[in-house]
């Protein structure tokens, strides 16, 4: 299976929760000019989100936490590039080594997959591509990430006015909404279209629906609520 598109009409957000809700496995592999990035899943379930250019390195991350010195890091990545040219997950090279405790390295990629989510809310350009390898990548260590809590801890960070650590280049916000069909409210606009990134296009439907239902439910002719189908 393939699925591919572009991020300015699909959101990495948006294509994350479709493939969560269908418990699809496989690599969801995301490219623009700067960079590329891969969000590993299982049934649905996020293993983990690799940024190989961001600022919150798995490698990184161990070290400063004292679960791995730097010298047997640097040893350990330089081994698994002599024996295979392909440069898989951290994770992965460090699972097969053993030189961290299983529960440690989940609870590391845990924080990485949550910090690299929020670098993803300022993609807005690029490709998108989902595909079923033929030989899956296995996590012994996984700590199986529900990506509906994932898309809420990411719009929650983003409303308190946390931001990604590298700065892409964005539409200003009037060139933002002219591709956007989702005719927001000047509200609405105010409260979550704010350094060239809107929470509002890339945050989850749920989390959309719980920060901002109408006050008033609109009625037919009939005086039947009418149920609104909230923007994908």
């Amino acid at each position: 299976m393939i699925l591919w598109g572009k991020i300015s009409h699909f959101s990495v957000f948006m294509v994350l929760q479709l493939l969560a809700s269908d418990r699809k496995s496989g690599l969801l592999e995301l490219e623009d000019n700067e960079e590329r990035s891969t969000i590993f899943l299982t049934e649905g379930l996020v293993d983990a989100v690799s940024v190989p250019r961001s600022d919150h390195m798995l490698g990184s991350k161990l070290v400063k936490a004292g679960h791995i010195s730097q010298s047997d890091l640097r040893k350990t990545i330089l081994a698994a590039t002599l024996k295979d040219s392909k440069r898989e997950f951290l994770g992965l090279t460090l699972m097969k080594s053993g030189l961290v405790a299983p529960e440690m390295l989940a609870r590391t990629i845990s924080e990485q997959a949550y910090d690299n989510t929020l670098e993803l809310s300022n993609w807005v350009e690029g490709t998108f591509k989902f595909i079923v390898p033929r030989q899956p990548a296995i996590f012994t260590a996984s700590p199986r990430i529900n990506v509906q809590h994932l898309l809420l801890e990411t719009s929650r960070r983003l409303d308190e006015g946390q931001r990604p650590s590298r700065k892409k280049a964005t539409p200003a916000g009037d060139d933002l909404c002219a591709t956007c069909s989702a005719n927001c409210s000047d509200e609405q606009k105010d409260k979550y279209l704010k350094d060239g990134i809107c929470l509002w296009r890339n945050m989850s439907v749920v989390v959309r629906e719980s920060f901002f239902s109408p006050e008033r439910p609109r009625l037919d002719e009939d005086g039947e609520r009418i149920i609104d189908i909230p923007f994908l």
